[in-house]
């Protein structure tokens, strides 16, 4: 519980200490931060691993992943993430061991060489490092001594539990691209506890080859990439790892942006009012009205500037003169109205008759057996009226129908009586001269719904244009129809 304590406190202490450096300033002050939002590292770390211990080392392999994040320009955390494999041996006893090793752990990084504001970016990264994790290993050995009968050697296997460990180095980093860099790291670690002097197997029982404790190096090889794009607050590019940047760098370019303005110059050669430097014609004719560039004026866009425009603000639309006046036409007098109305209704002509056939007339209908007009077709027979009053020369057929229910003896006099009924109304409701209607009839030979027996949309009478020379009917032969119920079957002639 110490170990786990202890490690807990110091990264704790490193991350406060980090973020403190980082932002100084207190919240409302007047303190500009000249420290940009920097990516991440993400790294891959490949290398051979060996332990210093009691044994002859061998080199082993090992690999892992890191992500690393600066603090500051010369402070940043790195989290790493650690396996590896070692053989170790004594040719003289003839013993050996192997182990393998998990570990986990976070680290304070300090770029000892950003301290130089001399250049944009550092080529080279010179990183010193110390952390505090946990790690569990095994080492399987051979023909060893261990503590429960130190003068036998023996061969098996120790476990260790997941403990505490630390870690500790240094490193070159060298930068390829804005978003590669490699590096050239040497770590060394080890354990607290019990373990600690059996990496490699042996307890060192009774001899002096080596201090108490074993330590595990791991010089490896790491391929680092720059993660992040954007700034979510500013919208801004992030930055490179502020390990890598000048940390005058934004200071720089803020001076730099300052010296690079233009020197205020209140010259106005043309004594327009405006200063040369932001006049973008600077011989503007004298007593010339300027706009806010010290371009002489066109107010009215005529092409003509306003200072020899006899009228600066001409009505849009017309072709101007020399001098700017638009050339507006005169208006147009009464008799000039007349003149046109009166050419134009010259060469009006009404539309002929012929016309008239394809127009189209409302239909009117009629109840089972009758040819009364109810009250809904009224308004029909009036639009009827209305274009036959508005159209003095037309003549119109007024045409009879029944459905198929009677016989064709008693429809033909059904559909008879109902364009009789049709024409009477338009004559006594409306005022049409009778002789403007021809009264004809078609029973049940032309339905407008393909049926035998009943049918409303069949019982109607239709209203068209009437050809030259077309006549009244007869009245065809047969008994009264139209009136009471129909009385026996169509067979019988009813």
């Amino acid at each position: 519980m110490t170990v786990r304590n202890l490690v807990l406190a110091v990264l704790f202490i490193s991350a406060t200490f980090g973020l403190s450096a980082q932002d100084a300033a207190a919240p409302g002050g007047t303190y500009r931060s000249f420290t940009p939002a920097d990516q991440w590292e993400l790294g891959v770390d490949l290398g051979v691993p060996f332990v210093a211990g009691d044994l002859d080392s061998k080199l082993g392999f090992g690999g892992g992943l890191h992500v690393r994040k600066s603090l500051d320009h010369i402070f940043s955390i790195r989290v790493n993430g650690l396996y590896a494999k070692t053989k170790s041996e004594n040719t003289d006893t003839n013993s050996e061991s192997e182990m393998s090793w998990t570990s986990g752990s976070a680290q304070l990084v300090v770029t000892v060489n950003n301290f130089r504001f001399n250049k944009p970016y550092r080529k080279i990264g010179v990183n010193v490092f110390a952390g505090l994790g946990v790690a569990k290993f095994t080492t399987d050995y051979t023909n060893i001594a261990q503590a429960d009968n130190p003068t036998v050697p023996n061969m098996g296997e120790y476990k260790g539990d997941v403990t505490g460990m630390f870690d500790a180095g240094v490193g070159l980093a060298f930068r390829v691209s804005p978003k590669f860099n490699i590096g050239l790291d040497y770590t060394v670690m080890s354990v607290f506890g019990e373990g600690a002097d059996l990496l490699d197997g042996s307890n060192n029982f009774g001899r002096e080859v080596t201090t108490f404790r074993d330590f595990l190096h791991f010089p490896h090889l790491s391929l680092n990439f720059n993660l992040g794009g954007t700034d979510k607050a500013t919208g801004a590019k992030k930055s490179e790892p502020l390990y890598w940047a000048n940390p005058m760098s934004m200071v720089s370019d803020a001076i730099a942006a300052l010296e690079a303005r233009p020197v205020y110059d209140p010259t106005d050669t043309d004594g327009d009012g405006i200063i040369d430097m932001i006049d973008a014609e600077k011989e503007s004719p004298a007593g010339a009205r300027v706009d806010t560039k010290g371009v002489a004026l066109d107010s009215d866009m005529d092409k003509v500037l306003d200072y020899k425009d006899k009228e600066p603000y001409s009505p849009p639309g017309y072709p101007v003169d020399a001098n700017g006046v638009a050339q507006v036409p005169k208006p147009i007098t009464e008799s000039d109205v007349n003149r046109i109305v009166d050419a134009k209704l010259a060469n009006f002509k009404l539309p002929v008759q012929e016309g008239l056939s394809n127009w189209f007339l409302p239909i009117i209908n009629f109840g089972m057996n009758s040819y009364n007009i109810g009250y809904g077709e009224y308004t029909k027979l009036y639009q009827v009226a209305q274009v036959l009053k508005g159209n003095s020369k037309v003549r119109i057929a007024v045409t009879g129908h029944t459905d198929g229910t009677g016989s064709e003896n008693y429809n033909n006099v059904l559909s008879y009586n109902r364009a009789k009924a049709a024409i009477e109304f338009l004559v006594n409701q409306h005022g049409i001269a009778r002789e403007r209607l021809v009264l004809d009839y078609a029973g049940e030979a032309s339905s407008l719904v393909p049926t035998k027996g009943s049918s409303q949309l069949n019982r109607r009478v239709e209203f068209r244009v009437a050809k030259d020379g077309e006549a009244d009917k007869d009245r065809p032969e047969g008994p009264e129809a139209g009136q009471g119920r129909f009385m026996g079957n169509k067979a019988s002639g009813y």
